[in-house]
């Protein structure tokens, strides 16, 4: 077997303690939730090993035999992966890519790639062991896009690996028991004060957690992580208001503040955070990966799409999830319900499914997967 590498994605943030904000932004990637699928391969890789892309290609080589790279919304015109292309060609070794997505403002529409992050796909095609699939794609967008450039033998449909971190084949069940009961106590999977169009939805989430005594669970944007980690003294007042009048415009500033340092969480460890989860009976929100760590945890839990991504993993993998165009009348405890809903069976047949086509990239490559993540493949 080979001793595989992850590179890029150590969920294991060990000195969070010692570190603001601003430095769990940038060891996150900019969003915590990155954090949900880095845990899922680095504990379905036996054996891996964390390096940064920066260690040397000698002492690369040296630790293992094959990369593994946890992926998240790569493809798109939003990143220029050239530099990385150039590392992994100076590793010579071989690569695996586990849930690359692409990302576009609608599936009706194709992806535009820079140079550098065409290049970069291209390299890591070109680096499959055995020449069999090595992308792990989170739908048939993105392994439609990947055809576009000649590419569509290297990926595999299989959905985010955050979807296999409960090897549970019976979780569904407990999640749909949660579906027939009215929610009363919400955690929110929050989005960041940028889109407008979601702004109203926003607030009815930020309403909820407030009447429910629930929990406001923030992932990406600098000033969301200060607000949960009580760095209110390092934002500006102008930032602080950005926040507030997305979140909650009908509190003062002072109100704002309390407000926050009742509800508003952050999390630098998957385990936690899915313990934490646990203690509500519904997830809401635009951020995917809060949801998924709920549904890993068994609590029901639900997404707001605003674009292709989102849209795409959760019908890949069968999670609750609506467009905010198809909300126009807002969101209540009430009317919750009205809007989402759950299937047990086929979440656990297409899981199934996924987790199949996700095992034969370690397969073919000879990377050792723990027994549980197997049995979950062949569950009755």
């Amino acid at each position: 077997m080979r001793r595989p590498i992850v590179m890029g994605g150590n969920p294991y943030i060990t000195d969070y303690y010692r570190r603001n904000a601003q430095d769990l932004f940038d060891q996150t990637g900019g969003n915590t939730g990155n954090l949900a699928f880095m845990f899922a391969v680095a504990s379905h890789a036996v054996g891996a090993k964390f390096l940064p892309f920066s260690t040397p290609a000698e002492e690369v080589r040296r630790q293992g035999d094959i990369i593994l790279l946890p992926l998240a919304n790569q493809l798109g015109r939003h990143t220029d992966l050239g530099s990385a292309a150039d590392r992994l060609i100076d590793f010579n070794l071989p690569v695996l890519g586990l849930g690359l997505g692409a990302q576009a403002d609608s599936r009706d529409a194709d992806i535009t790639l820079t140079s550098g992050t065409e290049k970069w796909l291209r390299v890591i095609a070109s680096l499959a062991p055995a020449g069999a699939p090595n992308l792990g794609v989170r739908g048939e967008y993105t392994k439609t896009q990947i055809a576009r450039f000649g590419l569509g033998d290297s990926a595999l449909v299989t959905g985010c690996p955050s979807n296999f971190i409960n090897a549970n084949a019976d979780i569904a069940l407990s999640i749909a028991e949660g579906f027939r009961r009215k929610p009363r106590h919400i955690a929110v999977a929050a989005g960041i004060p940028f889109i407008p169009a979601l702004a109203r939805l926003e607030r009815d989430l930020a309403d909820m957690v407030t009447l429910t005594g629930g929990a406001y669970i923030v992932q990406h944007g600098l000033q969301m992580l200060q607000i949960a980690r009580n760095e209110f003294n390092s934002m500006s007042d102008e930032v602080l208001e950005t926040c507030r009048s997305y979140i909650a415009p009908a509190q003062s500033k002072t109100e704002f503040i309390t407000w926050c340092r009742r509800h508003a969480h952050g999390f630098y460890d998957v385990r936690g955070w899915m313990d934490f989860l646990r203690r509500f009976d519904f997830v809401i929100g635009t951020r995917f990966h809060g949801a998924m760590l709920a549904l890993q945890a068994g609590v029901p839990a639900a997404c707001i799409a605003h674009d292709s991504r989102t849209q795409e993993m959760c019908e890949t993998m069968g999670i609750p999830v609506r467009h905010y165009s198809e909300i126009p009348g807002g969101l209540t405890l009430n009317n919750l319900l009205d809007y989402f809903s759950f299937d047990a069976e086929a979440y656990m047949a297409r899981r199934r499914q996924l987790c199949e086509s996700y095992i034969s990239i370690f397969d073919t490559a000879e990377v050792e997967i723990p027994k549980r993540l197997r049995a979950l493949a062949t569950a009755a």
